[in-house]
Parts: C-alpha cells; sequence; structure tokens
C-alpha cells in the first residue's frame, strides 16, 4: 500500500501503518479511555468511571489503543511466520482502519496449507485473551486506583482478543473462518468450486449480518459490507489466477519497446503518446534505463512549460521492473500493490520488453472465453 508508513521489521517482514490508521487510533483512544461497561459476560470494559481527569482517561484510552492494535499484530505475525514456512511470499503486515492485513505476494499452488495459515491468526488472539484473562479475575476485587486501572486493561484486552478471535472464525471471506471453511472444501471438492461455495457462504453471512444490523446496530451493516466485498475479491483473485495458470510475463510482453529520452521535452511527449497511443514510456540514457514516463507525468506540467521542461524533470525514478519468466498472475498483483500500469522486463541486467495493464487483462480474457470461467473484471 503507497498510503503507508514503514515502522520496521519483524522476522524480516516489513511493518507498515496505513495512513486510516491514524484516524482510528484516537477513535479506539476515545471509546477506550470514557466507556465503562461493568460487566460485559464478566468482563469490566473503559476507563469511564474512574475518578480521574479526562486527560488521565485519554492517556489510559491511547496505552489501551496501542496494546489493542499490538495483539492485532501478533494475530498477523502469526499468519505471516507461519505462510512463509509453507512456501508463501509475503511482502510485509499493514495495520490500518480495520485493523491488519497480511501482505501475500506469492503463494504456492492453490493456497497449500491455508487451513493452518489461516487458523494460527485466530489461535494467537484467543492465547492472548486467555492468558491475560487470570489477571483480571485476580485483581477485579481490589480497590486500589492503580491496582484498579492494570486490572481494567487486563479485563479490556483479553475481551478484546477473545472478541479479535471470535470475529475472525466467522466462516466467511476475507476472514480467516472463510480460508479454513475453503480449505476444508477443498479437499473434497477442488480448489475453485472450494472457493466458490466459500464464498457464497460467506456472502450469504453477510446478507443476514446486514439485514440484523438494518434493525439493531447500523456497525453489523457496516462490517456485513466489508465481508461482502472481501468474499468478492477474494472469488475475482482466484479466478484470475485460474485463468492466467501457466502463462509467463515473457509470453505476453511487448518485445519492440518505444523509449524516450530524458531531453524530449513535455511536448514533443505529448506528440509521441498522441503518434502512437501509448500511456507510458521508459525513459533511456543511451543503453541504461533511469525512469518511466506517463501521461499523467505531463499533465501536472502547465501548458504554457510544455516547451521547456523535459522528461528528465518529470519521469518517476522508481522503476518497477520483472522477469519474463515471471507468472502473470504475480504481475497484475505487483501492478496493483505499486499502483502502476505497465512493468519493465529486464533479463541479464537489459530491458527486453515491457508488459501493460491492457496486455494482462486482454490476456485474461481471451483465457477466461477459452476456459468457460468469469475473468473477474468486475
Amino acid at each position: 500500500m503507497r498510503s503507508s508508513l514503514r515502522l520496521g521489521r519483524v522476522r524480516g517482514i516489513p511493518i507498515k501503518i496505513h495512513f486510516s490508521f491514524l484516524f482510528i487510533l484516537p477513535f479506539f483512544a476515545l471509546v477506550f479511555g470514557f466507556t465503562f461497561v461493568p460487566d460485559l459476560f464478566g468482563f469490566r470494559i473503559g476507563f469511564g468511571d474512574l475518578p480521574i481527569g479526562w486527560p488521565e482517561k485519554l492517556g489510559l484510552g491511547l496505552i489501551a489503543a496501542v496494546l489493542f492494535f499490538a495483539a492485532v499484530l501478533l494475530h498477523e505475525l502469526a499468519h505471516s511466520i507461519v505462510a512463509m514456512r509453507r512456501g508463501y511470499s509475503i511482502s510485509g503486515i499493514t495495520l490500518f482502519i480495520i485493523g491488519g492485513v497480511s501482505e501475500i505476494e506469492k503463494q504456492p499452488k492453490e493456497a497449500v496449507g491455508e487451513e493452518l495459515m489461516a487458523i494460527v491468526g485466530p489461535a494467537t488472539s484467543f492465547a492472548i485473551g486467555l492468558i491475560l484473562l487470570p489477571g483480571w479475575l485476580l485483581l477485579r476485587n481490589e480497590t486500589s486506583l492503580g491496582i484498579t486501572i492494570v486490572a481494567i486493561m487486563f479485563s479490556m484486552m483479553s475481551f478484546y482478543n477473545i472478541l479479535l478471535g471470535g470475529f475472525n472464525i466467522i466462516p466467511a471471506f476475507p476472514m480467516d473462518g472463510g480460508r479454513v471453511l475453503r480449505a476444508l472444501l477443498a479437499k473434497r471438492m477442488g480448489f475453485i468450486p472450494a472457493t466458490r461455495a466459500a464464498v457464497a457462504i460467506g456472502k450469504g453471512i453477510a446478507i443476514i449480518m446486514a439485514v440484523v444490523g438494518f434493525f439493531y446496530n447500523i456497525w453489523l451493516i457496516l462490517i456485513a459490507l466489508f465481508i461482502y466485498l472481501g468474499a468478492r475479491e477474494e472469488e475475482r483473485a482466484t479466478l484470475v489466477g485460474k485463468a492466467l495458470e501457466g502463462v509467463t510475463v515473457g509470453s505476453i510482453m511487448t518485445r519492440e519497446v518505444s523509449v524516450v529520452p530524458p531531453s524530449m521535452t513535455v511536448r514533443e511527449l505529448l506528440d509521441k503518446i498522441i503518434a502512437e497511443k501509448h500511456m507510458g514510456y521508459p525513459v533511456m540514457d543511451g543503453d541504461r534505463i533511469v525512469g518511466v514516463v506517463t501521461l499523467q507525468d505531463a499533465q501536472g506540467v502547465p501548458a504554457s512549460h510544455h516547451y521547456d521542461v523535459e522528461v528528465g524533470r518529470i519521469m518517476s525514478r522508481d522503476v518497477i521492473t520483472i522477469g519474463p519468466d515471471t507468472p502473470a498472475e504475480e504481475a497484475i498483483q505487483l501492478m496493483a500493490r505499486r499502483q502502476v500500469g505497465r512493468l519493465i522486463v529486464m533479463e541479464d541486467g537489459r530491458m527486453t520488453g515491457i508488459v501493460s495493464r491492457s496486455d494482462l487483462i486482454r490476456t485474461l480474457e481471451i483465457r477466461s472465453m477459452e476456459q468457460g470461467i468469469p475473468s473477474g473484471r468486475s
């Protein structure tokens, strides 16, 4: 995700926070700090009734929010570590407005070992909740303010981690329970039919949740929307993978690549775009590729400067490359992750071609038609 800030690495996995996380963290701090629920299934939730000022309550709420998202990070780390041991490639973990996500860059065919990878996350959350539970049970009757604060912190973190684990075992994509369900079904009916069945179940649960939420709680409607869209996206990604199975970048790339020099003016670039109908070009300085320039880059230059601003000033120097033997499915995932429309194909240190999003979509549509499956472009 581009709109993310990297915090560091854990076990070699980049840890990032999405900009939306900066909005949800203060919200959680307010909820945790000023809510008071004296008995919720035996737990005490919030610091709202404590005889302290609002700054102290806000501070305690912020600590609780940070601890909760640290637990979410542990949940995702459990997924990622097991996934890597099973042959998956993890590009990072991002914390954002609805929790966290492990970004799978590459997975073995038909998601081998998916059930273990999926279940370990909720198991971690349940474990954290159960480990903290005795702290609450031992300290809940203490009257000292300091010990009461600690007890409430134990209570909240225990409750919310158990809740997190329970929520994630719902048998609906994109929840972990949906992946476990697919893995179990795949053993009996195959990967694609299992995906479709699990997606259908997930959408059904989302619809029921939305109807209940309409009468009782608007938050259920938002969660239902998240589940429904997540299920649809999982189905689309699976069908794309099936349709592009066996297709490599080298088999669909354009080998005769039109390039531009960094000294070309924006006016000359626009004329070239109009004549050749390409939306972007590699920028070559002699035999060396130094950047990529697109129509969008040129649109950022005022018309009065089209004749004096050169491509070298507006090009992106972050050249994203890929090998000709890379599966086409991975190319699509890389484009989506990096939010680009084309990739430079490199072999033995030299450019051998370029593959665009339109190349991949055209191939996807043809292969989908040949195999009789939806292309997933909805």
